[in-house]
């Protein structure tokens, strides 16, 4: 197999690193120039002197980090170089503007994922397929344990359990940004008699809107509200505002948590919700095996998650070469 070069892209406690362009991949830490997959804040991060983004990526920075930063914002059907590097951006499906970044420098071809996901969401690009020399990929849901649902089937559950206690507040715990505006767009003609959403999450929504996307109706939370008006509601939340004091404002009332690990009975046993509702916006055990299978990768390393299962199958099963894509000491 040819070698590659390997002080192309490493991986350190910043982040990952591209030495040769002088940049950064999502870093963990502030620097001088940052490319970004997603405006996740868990793959942001402040003080950056410039960020380089897709257009709708470019404005949710601005909305969750802060007007005055230096945005630089690239389209799908364009490309750019920094110090020689070739930069590529691909939608990924994994929230609105999410990008795969792929870089192309000498004879090497890479392509990073980021966070991405295989099902249909109306909210944002669906994934795109790319042919890559090197694959760093996502492993979030690498056991075979998670595969997910159709959407329509998980969120008929969620109006469902709403319409059953009608006498009650049903409150959904989600993301601010990708899962509730998911939501939000599957439960267009359902029926449910009303549904409220947080402030944190009306301000991403009303840039979906602007951006084009279309939301079912909703209302922002009123703490003027009186708690017997929100009974048999829909409020969306974000899982940060799970604590009594805040909730018991809201009368007789019943809490559900929308994500992938609700797949998982012994965590959503003691996750704390009356329900889990397993919806994710990652990709599953098979939507993972089919990226890294398309990508025809020569070697594919594995990032954010456990992927020890995945590169066992795939080494043993498709002779593929995989490994985990590790900090470097």
């Amino acid at each position: 197999m040819e070698k590659h070069n390997k002080n192309l892209i490493r991986k350190e406690n910043g982040g990952i690193i591209c030495s040769h362009g002088d940049f950064w991949i999502d870093p963990a830490r502030p620097v001088k120039r940052a490319l970004i997959t997603h405006a996740h804040f868990d793959h942001i991060s402040f003080g950056c002197e410039e960020y380089i983004c897709s257009p709708e990526t470019s404005v949710l920075l601005k909305e969750r980090i802060g007007k005055k930063i230096k945005v630089k914002s690239y389209g799908y059907d364009e490309s750019f170089k920094i110090n020689g590097i070739k930069i590529s951006f691909y939608p990924s499906g994994h929230i609105l503007g999410s990008s795969q970044i792929k870089l192309e420098g000498g004879n090497e071809k890479w392509l990073i994922t980021g966070d991405f996901k295989r099902q249909r969401d109306e909210t944002c690009l669906n994934y795109q397929e790319v042919k890559t020399d090197f694959l760093i990929c996502e492993s979030t849901f690498a056991l075979p344990i998670f595969n997910w649902d159709s959407t329509n089937k998980i969120v008929n559950q969620i109006v469902e359990w709403v319409n059953k206690s009608p006498n009650m507040t049903s409150i959904l715990f989600c993301y601010s940004l990708g899962k509730a505006q998911r939501l939000l767009n599957e439960l267009k003609n359902k029926n449910i008699k009303n549904i409220y959403v947080h402030s944190n999450i009306k301000k991403i929504n009303d840039i979906y809107i602007d951006q084009g996307i279309n939301l079912e109706d909703f209302a922002k939370i009123n703490p003027g509200i009186k708690p017997k008006d929100y009974q048999g509601s829909l409020l969306l939340m974000p899982p940060s505002q799970n604590k009594f004091n805040l909730l018991k404002r809201f009368g007789d009332y019943q809490t559900a948590f929308a994500s992938g690990w609700m797949l998982i009975r012994a965590l959503k046993n003691r996750s704390g919700y009356d329900k889990g509702f397993a919806i994710s916006d990652h990709a599953d055990w098979n939507g993972l095996i089919k990226t890294i299978k398309n990508s025809q990768a020569k070697k594919v390393f594995l990032d954010h998650g456990d992927g020890e299962s995945l590169a066992k199958y795939l080494s043993i099963e498709e002779n593929i070469e995989i490994e985990s894509f590790k900090t470097k000491q």
